[in-house]
């Protein structure tokens, strides 16, 4: 049941990240840059993060699950199998077919992937 004691502002919402590459699929507690429930810390770029669930309770230890690809905007994860990341977050499949944009390291790093 709803406790009546919190705000809208407070009430936790749920994201459910699925991962256009690896289908990885989580429940993620904030999407952005500031997790309220994290120590301080400050992503780079809007990121789907989740409360570490190995952690004990009020530690704000996190898990960054991943992030929508800078181009075609749909959830991927930060494994190296299914993302990059060179300023931004793209998935391989974007970052392939715009392989030509990214400096000569990048491309090796990218053409050495597995997908």
């Amino acid at each position: 049941m709803d406790d009546p004691k919190k705000s809208v502002e407070e009430k936790e919402l749920v994201y459910e990240f699925n991962c256009v590459s690896c289908n990885l699929n989580e429940k993620a507690h904030y999407k952005g840059t500031k997790p309220p429930f994290s120590r301080n810390i400050i992503l780079k770029y809007p990121s789907y993060v989740m409360k570490d669930p190995f952690s004990p309770p009020g530690k704000g230890e996190v898990l960054m699950l991943g992030a929508d690809c800078a181009i075609c905007d749909k959830p991927v994860c930060i494994s190296k199998e299914c993302s990059i990341f060179y300023t931004k977050l793209f998935c391989l499949n974007c970052a392939k077919q715009s392989l030509e944009k990214y400096p000569v390291e990048i491309q090796s790093k990218i053409n050495s992937t597995k997908k």
